[in-house]
């Protein structure tokens, strides 16, 4: 990072990746592919270390490690599901709808989703069971992007028609929108902010 080389070249998926995260440890790498799979890599090395095919039946759109578990693994694809993975094993945890993005609370204890395109909910999932949590209502768009405060008590969401929402995590109670004009496709918080 420092010199801007290339250090490793990973090579095993055949069609384009749409999505990497590193573990939270450092020494993972997973990628996540139009090819349907998701392959995790020494990131070190280069080394692949698991490779599961077939993911989720369609394109592989988004992978997410786990913020304080360098095991497991959010992956969402084209099928319109979240999946949580085991990548020691290669077994999967569970399986909901949810299909647009997963972002793990800092806590790893909740995944932020959205169900489908054309959706205007997003979704709380326990990250342990897979079960829905909270869902968040308010929006008359599509919701694309996500993202938890540094704190984990906030959350802002960002949608098609330039709307963020900013939310209670704990409630789902809608604290703030702002209008910013044109779609958002991604949102984050800066590190000071945990108001």
């Amino acid at each position: 990072a420092r010199t801007g080389k290339a250090e490793q070249a990973m090579k095993g998926h055949v069609f384009r990746v749409s999505s990497v995260s590193f573990s939270a440890d450092g020494m993972r790498l997973a990628s996540g592919s139009f090819d349907n799979s998701i392959r995790v890599w020494d990131a070190i090395t280069g080394l692949l270390l698991r490779a599961i095919d077939d993911a989720h039946g369609r394109h592989v759109r988004r992978v997410q490690f786990s913020p304080t578990d360098s095991r497991r693994l959010a992956s969402v694809g084209y099928d319109g599901t979240l999946k949580q993975w085991d990548v020691d094993s290669g077994d999967m945890r569970w399986s909901v709808e949810g299909g647009l993005f997963a972002v793990f609370s800092p806590d790893g204890r909740t995944i932020a989703t959205a169900i489908a395109p054309g959706t205007t909910d997003m979704f709380l999932v326990d990250a342990e069971t897979g079960r829905v949590r909270l869902r968040m209502v308010g929006h008359q768009a599509t919701v694309l992007c996500a993202s938890f405060s540094v704190n984990g008590s906030k959350l802002a969401s960002g949608y098609a028609d330039g709307g963020c929402k900013v939310w209670d995590s704990s409630t789902g109670a809608l604290l703030r929108t702002i209008w910013l004009g044109s779609l958002i496709t991604s949102i984050a918080w800066g590190r000071d902010w945990v108001q």
